[in-house]
């Protein structure tokens, strides 16, 4: 015969009180929504559907930044020429950037000089520091996609990032190392030397030491020889643990 066994269940947590469960209610429709939203865009994913780009635009500036993303790759998967202008006209911040984004992945270099024009209707004081690494970010996709710009545009570029170099956030400085080293600016070794010294991470100093590794001009002896001690002291300093 089967035994028959009783247990009494009990809840020791805390009580949800009816706004916490409204709260609750309402966050999880959220999510719902988003989600939806979300496979909504990705289903333009491989498809050029002129429909998409008007579809997709209010979602670039998304304040989910995964909706943004998906967003982005549905655009970038329409006609670079249905869209380009748009994406450089575009004045919305988040928006702006995104689509400047998707235009420095899939534009060409007839693109660049236009592209990076546009970024000036983003100015750094104005942006929050997500969205200046963002900036930065389009800047460093068209050197890397679109190639070297022309001299004059080179020279700008150096002039406005110079001005933030070095920074007081390591994230900044980190990125703006990156694009002054490959620009080749005057004045990068001195500056990227002196973050080296105060960096206060293994990580961060080699961070610098590896794209100054890229840098073939602009050198002093003194500057050469710091830069190569450095590797002197890592070696003593891994002894050591």
């Amino acid at each position: 015969m089967a035994r028959v066994r009783l247990y009494r269940v009990s809840y020791r947590g805390r009580e949800t009180s009816p706004s916490e469960q409204k709260k609750e209610i309402a966050a999880n429709k959220a999510s719902s929504t988003a989600r939806h939203l979300r496979h909504d865009l990705e289903a333009f994913y491989g498809k050029k559907d002129p429909r998409a780009i008007d579809f997709v635009w209010p979602h670039l500036g998304s304040d989910d930044r995964f909706i943004r993303y998906a967003a982005r790759i549905a655009l970038e998967w329409q006609e670079v020429p249905l869209w380009k202008d748009r994406a450089m006209a575009e004045t919305n911040t988040e928006a702006g950037l995104t689509a400047l984004l998707a235009l420095a992945r899939c534009g060409g270099k007839a693109t660049q000089r236009d592209l990076l024009m546009a970024l000036k209707k983003f100015p750094v004081d104005s942006l929050s520091l997500t969205q200046k690494l963002e900036k930065l970010r389009v800047v460093e996709l068209s050197f890397i996609r679109q190639g070297k710009p022309d001299p004059d545009l080179a020279a700008l570029a150096i002039e406005k990032l110079n001005q933030l170099y070095p920074n007081e956030n390591e994230l900044m400085n980190r990125e703006l190392s990156q694009l002054l080293i490959y620009l080749e600016a005057p004045d990068v070794v001195s500056k990227t030397l002196a973050l080296l010294d105060k960096a206060r991470t293994q990580e961060e100093q080699a961070h610098y030491i590896f794209y100054l590794r890229n840098l073939k001009t602009g050198w002093t002896l003194e500057q050469r020889k710091h830069y190569f001690a450095w590797f002197h002291f890592a070696q003593e300093a891994g002894k050591e643990k």
